[in-house]
């Protein structure tokens, strides 16, 4: 291991940590907001208070966002990792494909044989956090995204496609960083591709990223085959 590798996995392990422990104190302070707002929707209910409904709603809807903010923290520390086991591509991306989120995807398929050792839960998410990428991407243009794998030289590659603007050499190069985010004002998710990087590599494989200005982007993440 050369100094630079050692420094990066440091430097990785000190960023997963600081993720967990953002998300756990995250987790406590929604605990607090949560409840309250439970209390008051209560509150509201018996005194028939009109008018205030619209605001509960929307309380709660931001609440369960950042919930499944501070849980994507957590997917990225590692610290919701489950024991890897064997899972069928072909049938984890039908799964997704079926979901209401993301019909009229294109899928195309691998060998219905082919399977990684992995986390299930963990490897949905991060093509799903892929898919939200690529959708981000070409929402303007309303592009088609599309899934796929392939087998080559003993491992699988899950691969999404977009059609968007792509991404210049120095966006590229922070990408995976967490929070990192391209948009005006720091907006976006800014978690995605980081989640995706470190849910390959606690598999033993790699995300990998090919874009360019004007040429979409291509992100796939290399895993193993059983």
């Amino acid at each position: 291991m050369t100094l630079d590798q050692g420094n990066g996995r440091a430097r990785d392990a000190e960023l997963e940590e600081f993720a967990a422990q953002i998300a756990h104190d995250f987790n406590n302070l929604l605990t607090g907001v949560m409840g309250n707002l439970e209390l008051l929707q209560l509150r509201v209910a018996r005194a028939g208070t009109p008018g205030l409904d619209g605001y509960i709603n929307g309380a709660n809807a931001s609440s369960v966002r950042a919930v499944a903010f501070a849980r994507r923290l957590l997917v990225y520390s590692g610290r919701l990792a489950q024991e890897p086991e064997p899972v069928p591509l072909a049938q984890l991306m039908r799964e997704i494909a079926a979901m209401p989120e993301w019909q009229g995807l294109e899928l195309h398929l691998p060998d219905e044989a082919i399977c990684v050792q992995v986390d299930p839960a963990q490897l949905h998410l991060a093509v799903a956090e892929l898919l939200q990428n690529a959708r981000d991407a070409v929402q303007e243009s309303g592009s088609s995204i599309r899934l796929g794998a392939v087998v080559e030289n003993g491992a699988a590659t899950i691969a999404v496609r977009d059609d968007g603007p792509g991404m210049p050499p120095e966006i590229m190069a922070q990408a995976r960083c967490l929070l990192f985010s391209s948009r005006a004002n720091g907006a976006g998710r800014g978690l995605g591709l980081a989640i995706a990087a470190r849910v390959a590599a606690a598999a033993g494989g790699r995300l990998e990223l090919e874009s360019a200005p004007g040429s979409g982007c291509t992100a796939k993440l290399v895993l193993p085959v059983m």
